[in-house]
């Protein structure tokens, strides 16, 4: 193949393709390789298909030419070479060149993939020179149309990622405000949460008949001094999430821990006819579960035991704080409440005349009489021992029956706001 290629040194600027002739009149071909040479064009010239396929199967790795390819070897024809051509992975753009009279057969050529024709005729080099240009121009457009819709896929792919991005960054910010929500609904009433999500603050509010339920640990101080301060606490925390889960029941709200301190209130923040009723029902499970929930510890540990005090009353209930926030009571009934819960005995429920009179037709009672509270101040209480037959659904006399359920309107395990 070493006497095809052309000798000396090529003249060809880097804007200008290389040229593959392919011509079986060698004089032909040399006079079209020297036109070309002259005008900066690369040209290998080869005298057959064969030549060419030879070429092909010794070069896996061909420069990007352009084929001036005659229609009529006399090895082949140029459909029949292009198909060979195409076989060796070789989809080079072709120039067919045909004698006159055969511009039917390069139409056809043309829809094979020809990019264009020349006829041979008179001065027909510098035909072959216009059509170079413009298969030049338009390989070069193609090129560069080619290198747009590349980059214009890049793009498309860099934007759907930012946009993969900015939902994912949109899922996380959602999922931390669903986590923020959910945390600030943990510590305060939902529907306080949510009006404090949505403006920002929430006015406190005056409620004329709520029930505080204080249930304090006896004893606490010493068992403190004789225990492992971590396992006490452990302890502690297991029976409060019992309570938790207990007032959730009858819809009350925790309001607080104060040390060994439990306090919760009933008919807040949404008002509850039969706060009274739940929070003593409340009362009963609450010491029910303490003496079921001993065996379930370390026998070494001593057992807690509760004193548990009920009153009823008016009382202001709102948020406090500005960056930890606090849903608080506040009111002479819960000062009177935690006077209740110093005079209770352990395992009983306490309760104060006024959540008596709200309770009396669905309880059985033993009457205390005046019990003298702190600053020497007797208030008439009464120790609440179990439901009445009648509106019971146990033997105990803590679970509510259908019919008491039905007839102050409590709904078990939904909260009332």
């Amino acid at each position: 193949m070493d006497e095809y290629l052309t000798i000396g040194q090529p003249l060809l600027p880097d804007d200008l393709p290389h040229v593959w002739i392919i011509e079986d009149d060698r004089k032909l071909g040399a006079l079209i390789q020297r036109s070309l040479e002259k005008q900066g064009y690369e040209c290998l010239c080869f005298f057959s298909g064969k030549d060419l396929l030879d070429f092909l199967q010794a070069h896996r790795q061909t420069p990007d030419a352009i084929m001036l390819l005659d229609y009529l070897l006399e090895d082949t024809n140029a459909v029949e070479l292009i198909e060979q051509v195409r076989s060796h992975e070789c989809h080079n753009p072709f120039i067919i060149m045909t004698a006159f009279g055969d511009e039917k057969i390069a139409v056809e050529l043309m829809k094979l993939g020809a990019m264009d024709y020349v006829i041979k005729e008179k001065f027909f080099t510098n035909q072959i020179s216009r059509a170079l240009q413009q298969v030049s121009q338009k390989i070069d457009t193609q090129k560069k149309l080619e290198r747009s819709q590349l980059e214009l896929k890049r793009n498309t792919e860099k934007l759907k990622e930012m946009n993969r991005q900015i939902i994912l960054q949109k899922l996380a910010l959602e999922n931390e405000k669903a986590k923020t929500d959910k945390l600030l609904q943990s510590i305060l009433p939902v529907k306080i949460a949510e009006e404090l999500l949505d403006k920002g603050f929430s006015k406190p509010r005056q409620y004329e008949s709520v029930s505080i339920l204080f249930a304090d640990v006896i004893g606490f101080s010493d068992l403190a001094k004789n225990s492992h301060p971590i396992e006490l606490v452990t302890r502690l925390d297991n029976y409060f999430y019992v309570f938790d889960e207990i007032i959730e029941q009858y819809g009350l709200e925790k309001i607080k821990t104060i040390g060994d301190c439990y306090m919760c209130a009933g008919g807040i923040p949404e008002e509850n006819p039969s706060n009274a009723v739940t929070t003593v029902l409340a009362g009963l499970r609450i010491q029910l579960a303490v003496e079921s929930l001993k065996d379930d510890f370390n026998a070494q540990l001593p057992h807690f035991r509760l004193r548990l005090g009920i009153h009823s009353g008016q009382v202001v209930a709102g948020i406090v704080g500005k960056n930890k926030f606090a849903y608080d009571i506040w009111g002479d009934a819960v000062n009177i409440a935690s006077r209740i819960v110093e005079a209770g005995v352990q395992d009983r429920v306490n309760i104060s005349e006024k959540t008596y009179r709200l309770v009396k037709d669905y309880f059985e009672f033993e009457e205390r009489g005046e019990i003298n509270t702190k600053r020497n101040h007797p208030m008439k209480m009464y120790f609440v021992n179990r439901l009445k037959p009648e509106f019971s659904a146990d033997k105990q006399g803590l679970t509510p029956s259908a019919r008491l359920l039905r007839e102050l309107n409590i709904k078990q395990g939904v909260r009332y706001y």
